[in-house]
């Protein structure tokens, strides 16, 4: 049965959400962090499911070689190699780069548009005219409002200001009252909402947050230069949230370099992030599953191009009520001590 097919591709990964596509039901299963190369990827299916001609182009606000985004892409062609697509993967940093991929993929004619909204008001125009193409066209990650705004059938991420809100607990349950957020991407509306919803719930414990803007990973000199200089300035400053795990691991250094008893936690998973919440380091992290934010919207894609048949009708009745609710949220999901070791990478109890 196709539903059980995607069950199973979905079990491929730990805490991902499993989609019958009709059916959405949660798992505890493993991740993994993989590089892809920056091409255009075309190979055949597994031979079972329908076969098809469909064109996915998926454009994201993150290059290639950051381990969140190298996530988001495995699983992304994952879905291709099991549905048989034709997918042309590209990310960038810089708004201008990634409005031209988005226009270039209306271009060239591709039937599916999957594009990140860090910078929803520089893509609007890029995303509307995409849509009168009659492109489909998902948004991932970050700007879910404003994409519906502009036309998305649906998306596929955590609600970052949720996710914010209950970092921000976390750390009040910690002990936290004086917070330093690191926002390492200027304008990106995803990561103000994690800061701003952090620090509500710090204000309501009677503490405060403020910001950091850092350079961010391409100077990693001056980025644990800027927050450790900060720390020095401010004793008083007991928590620091980054907001990616590239950035908290530079945190870290700058936290042992100033001599800062501040507590860390962090956005997003790397290895590195995973071994210093086992030792004490970092006291949680907060998982996005990027790999299904790559996997689900292409296998949407997918399943919604199909002629129904007796198999999949009701899986694609289903998929329509979901586009219709507007969003499959993939987290957030908090990684501490308790539940650490059930990713791969530091093996099981």
């Amino acid at each position: 049965m196709l539903a059980r097919r995607i069950e199973r591709l979905a079990n491929e990964g730990w805490l991902r959400w499993v989609v019958l596509l009709g059916v959405v039901a949660l798992a505890m299963v493993g991740a993994h962090i993989c590089r892809v190369d920056q091409e255009v990827s075309l190979q055949g299916g597994t031979g079972v499911l329908p076969p098809t001609d469909l064109r996915v182009a998926m454009v994201t606000h993150g290059g290639i070689g950051d381990p969140f985004w190298d996530e988001v892409a495995a699983g992304a062609f994952a879905a291709q190699r099991e549905f048989g697509i034709e997918l042309f993967y590209d990310g960038d940093g810089n708004v201008n780069e990634q409005v031209r991929l988005v226009d270039n993929a209306v271009a060239l004619g591709y039937d599916v548009l999957i594009v990140s909204l860090a910078d929803p008001d520089a893509l609007e125009q890029s995303i509307r005219s995409a849509v009168a193409a009659g492109l489909l066209v998902m948004s991932i990650n970050s700007g879910e409002e404003r994409g519906r705004e502009f036309g998305a059938v649906t998306h596929f991420g955590q609600p970052d200001g949720v996710a914010g809100l209950g970092a921000g607990e976390r750390l009040v349950s910690a002990g936290v009252r004086n917070l330093l957020c690191l926002i390492h991407e200027a304008g990106n509306v995803g990561l103000e909402a994690r800061c701003a919803n952090a620090g509500v719930a710090l204000e309501l414990a009677g503490g405060s947050m403020r910001r950091l803007f850092v350079v961010g990973t391409a100077d990693r000199v001056s980025t644990t230069g800027e927050i450790a200089a900060q720390l020095q300035a401010d004793p008083s400053i007991d928590g620091i949230l980054a907001l990616n795990s590239g950035i908290a691991e530079l945190a870290m250094a700058a936290i042992d370099s100033a001599g800062s008893d501040a507590k860390l936690a962090t956005f997003d998973v790397s290895p590195t992030i995973l071994l210093a919440i086992e030792a004490g380091e970092v006291l949680f992290a907060v998982d996005q599953q990027a790999y299904l934010q790559g996997f689900l919207p292409v296998a949407f894609a997918y399943l919604r191009s199909l002629d129904p048949d007796a198999e999949t009708r009701g899986i694609l009745a289903g998929m329509e009520r979901w586009a219709a609710s507007g969003r499959l949220v993939t987290g957030p999901g908090f990684v501490d001590q308790t539940n650490v070791r059930r990713f791969p990478q530091l093996g099981k109890d």
